[in-house]
């Protein structure tokens, strides 16, 4: 025999205590069940929040929100074609949308005739929720709109963006306006191709991570006025040349904040590479592991020292052509 749990009965001390427990997809679950619930979530839930919203509109359209490498999915929005039997009705800011329950992990799916309208208006139901804005945001060529929607709804910016889809090759407007207006401080990725001939000749913004798949429009001048703490580029025009100016940039305290740059690049030199540079071949097995958890294995490297005493390695491999340039003490073992 069971009995449910008159939870709105609780204590004040206790019943706060369950709420700052409780999952957020349970939470979100909990406030649609009347409005007393709904203010019983705003009033008692004082636990600072460290995980991130992120809102989806490439694949799927949902909200979750990330922690690390974890997820926690809270409310996906679908069409009216995927209504079940099991579909029920409840009133969201005054309107009435379809959802079901997943039953296996728990979060909620929305129906809507406009899909992005319904994920408009669940961001808008969690962000008041919990009284916070959204952190991250994913997107495609389609729905790059998402830049000036975030831009429009909240004050603080963005700190994660992920412009998704291999397939896609973007318009000169459309790249520079993701790397122009996603001001973005702890990580950009960019999958799809840029526009040939593409230029951007503003600066960069100070940023943790940029990713970008096909780099090759990406010069020595943006590198040099560039604030990055990571920076891979997947594809990229570098010369030999480039790169040497890139190291007495580093030598000479420029980009204070690198520490890890990686490049794909070909026909490197490794003579023009370390024209006019002191440096010194380590052969021993060393792994180095960025701030953000990316691990590297080098077999050999070559060492420059910077006047302040802090060390780079600079990592060629071939046959893919690339260079990978770590900045200690993030080298973590030798072997």
């Amino acid at each position: 025999m069971t009995s449910s749990l008159p939870l709105l009965c609780v204590p004040y001390v206790p019943l706060k205590k369950i709420i700052d427990f409780m999952e957020f997809s349970s939470l979100v679950s909990m406030s649609l069940c009347s409005q007393k619930c709904q203010s019983v979530i705003k009033t008692y839930r004082r636990k600072s929040i460290d995980w991130r919203l992120y809102v989806s509109c490439f694949t799927h359209f949902f909200l979750s929100f990330h922690k690390f490498c974890h997820h926690q999915f809270v409310v996906v929005a679908s069409g009216l074609q995927k209504m079940t039997n099991r579909t029920r009705f409840v009133e969201m800011n005054g309107q009435n949308v379809a959802l079901t329950v997943n039953e296996e992990k728990g979060f909620l799916e929305t129906h809507w005739k406009d899909e992005v309208n319904g994920l408009k208006i669940l961001t808008d139901y969690v962000t008041q929720l919990f009284n916070i804005d959204v952190l991250e945001i994913t997107f495609n060529r389609k729905n790059i709109w998402m830049i000036d929607w975030v831009n429009s709804r909240q004050q603080s910016h963005v700190t994660s963006v992920y412009c998704e889809d291999w397939k896609d090759t973007l318009t000169e407007d459309e790249l520079t306006h993701i790397l122009r207006d996603c001001p973005a401080s702890f990580r950009t990725v960019i999958y799809p191709s840029p526009p040939p001939n593409f230029q951007f000749r503003e600066n960069f913004r100070s940023i943790d991570y940029l990713s970008i798949s096909d780099g090759s429009w990406v010069t020595i001048d943006n590198l040099l006025t560039m604030d990055g703490r990571e920076i891979m580029l997947f594809k990229s025009s570098l010369t030999s040349i480039n790169i040497n100016t890139l190291l007495k940039h580093w030598l000479a305290g420029g980009s204070p904040r690198l520490k890890l740059f990686s490049a794909k690049t070909v026909n490197l030199d490794l003579d023009a590479l370390f024209a006019d540079i002191n440096v010194v071949l380590v052969e021993s097995l060393r792994q180095y592991t960025s701030p953000s958890q990316i691990k590297c294995r080098f077999s050999f490297g070559y060492d420059l020292r910077r006047k302040d005493g802090v060390t780079a390695t600079v990592h060629y491999y071939r046959p893919d052509g690339g260079i990978i340039i770590a900045v200690w003490p993030e080298i973590v073992c030798y072997h």
